[in-house]
């Protein structure tokens, strides 16, 4: 069995997320695709700018910040 590197719960897959963050992780990948194509920003850009939005919720900013950190979540192909 595996566990979240974020949050220590089951993890879902060769991710090594749980379902929360799985699901945000997929989450800022598709909005990703919204952004770019709106205003050009890059993956790391958009992740940056997502740190800074109040709005941001628990799950993405916890991985958001996993990102940062240089986590292999990468970017949307």
């Amino acid at each position: 069995m595996t566990f979240c590197t974020i949050c220590g719960r089951v993890a879902l897959n060769e991710s090594n997320l749980c379902r929360y963050h799985q699901d945000a992780l997929d989450s800022l990948r598709s909005s990703y695709e919204r952004w770019r194509e709106a205003s050009g920003v890059s993956w790391e850009e958009y992740i940056e700018k997502l740190c800074q939005i109040d709005e941001s919720g628990r799950w993405v900013l916890d991985v958001a910040e996993q990102i940062r950190s240089g986590d292999d979540l990468s970017a949307p192909t």
